[in-house]
């Protein structure tokens, strides 16, 4: 029976997942959907990071991540209007780790506690409804209307912290062994030397600009996480309790391949 993995639609991942070797599934679901997986026998899904932080002796691969230092592009706050004026916030749905930071940072850059509402992929709904609203993947990537303003997350959060930001990992259970971390390393090592040779598929796959696509993947993406990306990911637990928007939170256990430590 083939190893089931579940991972995000998005350009950010595909690199991640096209090189995997014989005896892998990968099924593809927006980040809210696949914790599911995870009760239907997936040994991991690439998801986003607060699913690491709330899961209760959650097991993530040490080793590959989808994360940036500075400017994310992908992850946005779009507004009208000053932003010290933000008092209601529309949340994506397909993302608590992004709807979490946007709020971190709009509490403790700026101080403001806003009231949030459900938003949704189309830009101009949520912003009918809301004064700010959250978008990730290839819809927070899309260039906003005139009179729209953008704060990009990523770079927020550097500018807060000092620190880069893990957007999403692969996380899992016990299934999680060092020989499938060892399995998700290869595609990533393979699939990033491949880059130049798909990244034209990509832009016609995806709709974006083919040196959009090469920007992206090869300057603002980040796929091996160093100490100062885990530095990063408890930071943001550390914050996401201290102001009180959900919790109890614990960092995950970070499996290496081969399984010769256990951090």
């Amino acid at each position: 029976m083939d190893i089931l993995l579940g991972c995000v639609p998005y350009l950010n991942a595909a690199p991640l997942v096209e090189d995997l070797p014989p005896g892998y599934r990968v099924e593809f679901r927006v980040p809210s959907e696949l914790p599911g997986l995870l009760h239907h026998g997936a040994a991991a899904i690439l998801v986003s990071s607060i699913e690491a932080l709330r899961t209760p002796g959650a097991r993530v691969a040490d080793s590959v991540a989808i994360a940036s230092e500075g400017a994310v592009e992908s992850v946005r706050i779009f507004h009208r209007g000053p932003v010290e004026k933000i008092e209601t916030l529309a949340l994506d749905p397909s993302s608590m780790t992004s709807n979490l930071l946007a709020q971190v940072w709009l509490r403790d850059h700026l101080g403001l506690g806003v009231r949030t509402v459900v938003g949704g992929p189309d830009l101009a709904d949520s912003l009918q409804r809301a004064d700010a609203a959250v978008l990730i993947g290839d819809a927070g990537m899309r260039e906003p209307e005139p009179g729209v303003s953008a704060i990009d997350l990523g770079e927020a959060w550097l500018e807060l912290t000092g620190l880069p930001f893990i957007w999403a990992l692969w996380v899992g259970g016990e299934a999680l062994t060092g020989e499938v971390v060892g399995a998700l390393d290869h595609s990533r090592e393979t699939g990033l030397l491949r880059l130049p040779e798909r990244e034209p598929e990509y832009s016609k796959r995806f709709g974006f600009e083919l040196d959009q696509v090469r920007h992206y993947l090869r300057d603002v993406m980040q796929y091996r996480p160093t100490e100062r990306h885990w530095q990063g990911l408890a930071e943001f637990a550390r914050r996401i309790e201290n102001n009180g928007l959900a919790g109890p939170l614990s960092l995950p256990t970070r499996i290496s391949s081969p399984l010769t430590s256990i951090r």
